[in-house]
């Protein structure tokens, strides 16, 4: 709960405006209270959107959706007015965190407490189908835990079963992650679609992890598409009583929409008893619970014109700990409570032909710990990690809300921000912007102005890639097993040709590789198949040296020459490829367990191996994020600290303590190091003084 800003509206409708709740991409929502003293929380269009015909009637749909449904775990709309020149919403107001608020601060639910809240969203949508209306973004950050049960909040792309969609069939809308496979692949979308993300919640709470990963919204969307759904974190179901749970947790992952339970059959199967009672917080756990009845205990400030929120007052949060901004009925995007680690540690020192037994960093040799990086600017973007990237001397980070922020790398001042859809990407010096329609943007990251537009084909949507060699930005459709090549200048398709790519896809040196069942080397000029290479699974493909860099699913990386097809090496154990990166003859690479490696690019021999942490808590140890900018390597690392390595040695020249994202690494441009954190900030660092080493280059 944050202080009003200048600017922000003193009433909204009838309603007099408190306080900020949260923002997102679209809109902002306010805590209001009305003329007979009802709390409500206001969520208002953001000018510029609400003179978008799209975004009006996507409001308009939302605000006709909700009051349709009248459910007990649904929010009740209490006023709206879609036609004000800034369209607003009003909805009770509930305390509670988000399901995803909760599992970040307490971890996963135990077994009962997830059935009680199956229960509760199975009714939900049972109410919401039987009004004749899709949710279509159920997820964790849209489930608002109460004294009242679970309710099922935001529904900003919920449209009639029978609706004709204001964007082109075949849009993947939703949250990658936690979408149905006929969302991704454009399918017809009825009330299967929501018994799946809600099989996809449940199995969330459970574990404490989604269950098709972190990563690219590319991979988590391949991963929905074809079921690879990570189900081994449901462990603690395997007892007792639980079993059933499970099983039906799978039944609503199931692929295809008609083997799917209904959300009736759900509910009869969690709750059909009678016993299960959700008023209160005794169906939470206690952790839960306590936070819940806290909020629900506490008085409603009126902020308006007040201190910011970490201010001293009568109605101040405790000292350790603020409101969080998501704990309001309106869901504009993802949040969680940050947590900063403490001093960096090194875990231990792996011994390869570039580090000496006794090197400065060696425990042995030394208990100094690094020195820590200096903050420079730290920029709020989103309400969960972003994921960033480096274009033509731009720093771009893409929030949870699938909103693209260019931020001028010296002062973290916003240049633009655009919309675009999950599969948006960088290449170059370009970024690939995919937006509502499916149509693909070649975006200038300077201006934010389009350099050019490519539609895509009716009911397909670009993806994978681009890759970008040569004057060809080339990009995947796995649904047609085609690679598309488009000019670099002017967007036009210059050749198809078939090969599947739907593990991936990536180019250099006049050659494009194309990761399917196999590698497909194609000819960039024509289209023409070169070479094939055999592989078992293959993903995550980068360009680097001369080479085709490439994991297998045993963890074993490739490295295939680009100019016939041939082995250059294949290193077993170097990892699966997520975030590999290469520079400088070497090959660096996330082994897992907090291992690296830097491998020489034209042998695949090991220059040096380190052990940066051992990992704590469900979303950690699963392995470090890399980036390469200049002579230094940057390490998101699993205990909790950004680590800035001399990429040539392995020496650390710097470490800065950030619970920072694991699914992009840090990025460096002109001197400075940026990481992305759990809160949604973008924070710049620049190397102490006397860190020695090479630095980020211009």
């Amino acid at each position: 709960m944050e202080a009003l800003r200048a600017g922000d509206p003193d009433r909204i409708g009838p309603y007099r405006v408190l306080a900020r709740l949260g923002a997102g991409g679209m809109g902002v929502v306010y805590l209001g209270r009305s003329r007979g003293g009802r709390t409500v929380a206001v969520k208002v269009i953001r000018t510029g959107f609400g003179d978008d015909a799209r975004y009006r009637a996507r409001f308009r749909r939302e605000v006709d959706a909700a009051r349709k449904v009248t459910g007990a775990f649904t929010a009740p709309v209490l006023d709206a007015d879609p036609d004000a020149a800034e369209p607003w919403l009003a909805t009770a107001y509930l305390p509670g965190p988000t399901l995803r608020e909760a599992i970040g601060a307490h971890g996963p639910m135990p077994p009962d407490a997830v059935r009680a809240l199956g229960a509760g969203l199975a009714e939900a949508l049972v109410a919401v189908h039987g009004a004749g209306v899709v949710h279509r973004d159920l997820k964790p950050a849209n489930v608002l835990l109460t004294a009242g049960g679970p309710r099922v909040i935001d529904f900003g792309i919920a449209r009639p079963e029978d609706a004709t969609a204001i964007t082109r069939a075949g849009a993947p809308i939703g949250t990658p992650g936690f979408m149905s496979p006929e969302q991704v692949t454009g399918e017809e979308v009825g009330p299967p679609s929501d018994v799946f993300t809600l099989g996809a919640v449940l199995a969330y709470a459970a574990s404490g992890r989604e269950p098709f990963g972190r990563g690219p919204a590319r991979s988590r969307l391949y991963r929905v598409m074809t079921v690879q759904a990570d189900l081994d974190g449901l462990d603690g179901l395997d007892g007792a009583g639980h079993a059933e749970l499970r099983d039906l947790i799978g039944a609503c992952l199931r692929r295809a929409p008609g083997e799917r339970p209904s959300a009736a059959e759900v509910l009869d199967r969690l709750g059909g008893t009678g016993d299960l009672s959700l008023q209160g917080t005794a169906w939470l756990p206690p952790p839960v619970a306590a936070d819940v009845d806290r909020r629900t205990a506490l008085p409603v400030p009126d902020m308006a014109g007040a201190e910011p929120p970490d201010a001293a007052g009568p109605h101040a949060p405790a000292p350790a700990r603020r409101i969080p901004r998501r704990a309001v009925i309106a869901g504009i995007g993802g949040g969680a409570l940050a947590v900063a680690a403490g001093g960096a540690i090194v875990r231990g020192v792996g011994r390869g032909p570039g580090a000496s037994p006794e090197s400065p960093e060696s425990p042995r040799a030394s208990a100094t710990p690094p020195p820590r990086a200096v903050a420079r600017w730290k920029v709020k973007v989103g309400d969960y990690y972003p994921d960033l990237y480096a274009a033509a001397g731009v720093l771009l980070a893409r929030t949870d809300d699938e909103t693209f922020h260019a931020l001028d790398p010296r002062t973290g001042e916003v240049l633009w921000k655009r919309r675009a859809a999950g599969m948006s990407t960088v290449a170059g010096d370009m970024a690939y912007l995919v937006d509502e329609d499916l149509d693909l943007h070649a975006v200038r990251p300077a201006s934010g102005k389009a350099r050019w537009t490519f539609s895509a084909p009716f009911g397909n949507f670009p993806m994978p890639g681009p890759a970008v060699t040569g004057r060809v930005a080339c990009i995947g459709n796995y649904r047609k097993k085609q690679v598309r090549a488009l000019g670099l200048d002017d967007g036009r398709l210059r050749w198809t040709a078939d090969a599947a790519a739907e593990e991936g896809i990536a180019a250099g040196d006049g050659v494009v590789a194309a990761i399917g069942t196999k590698v497909t080397g194609l000819d960039a000029g024509t289209g023409r198949e070169k070479w094939t290479y055999e592989i078992d699974q293959g993903r995550h493909p980068r360009f680097a040296h001369g080479l085709f860099l490439v994991a297998d699913r045993s963890s074993t990386v490739h490295a295939i020459r680009a100019a016939d097809g041939r082995p250059a090496w294949r290193r077993p154990g170097g990892g699966q490829g997520f975030l590999l990166q290469a520079g400088g003859g070497l090959v660096f690479s996330d082994a897992g367990g907090g291992h690296l490696l830097a491998l020489r690019a034209a042998t695949g021999e090991v220059a040096w191996t380190r052990r940066l942490g051992t990992g704590e808590g469900s979303d950690y140890g699963r392995g470090n994020a890399l980036g390469l900018s200049g002579g230094t390597l940057y390490v998101g690392c699993t205990d909790r600290n950004v680590y800035a390595l001399d990429a040539a040695t392995g020496r650390i020249l710097w470490t800065y303590g950030a619970d920072m994202t694991l699914t992009s690494g840090p990025v460096g441009i002109g001197g400075l190091a940026f990481t992305a954190t759990r809160d949604g900030h973008v924070h710049a660092l620049a190397p102490p003084a006397g860190s020695g080493g090479p630095h980020a280059a211009p």
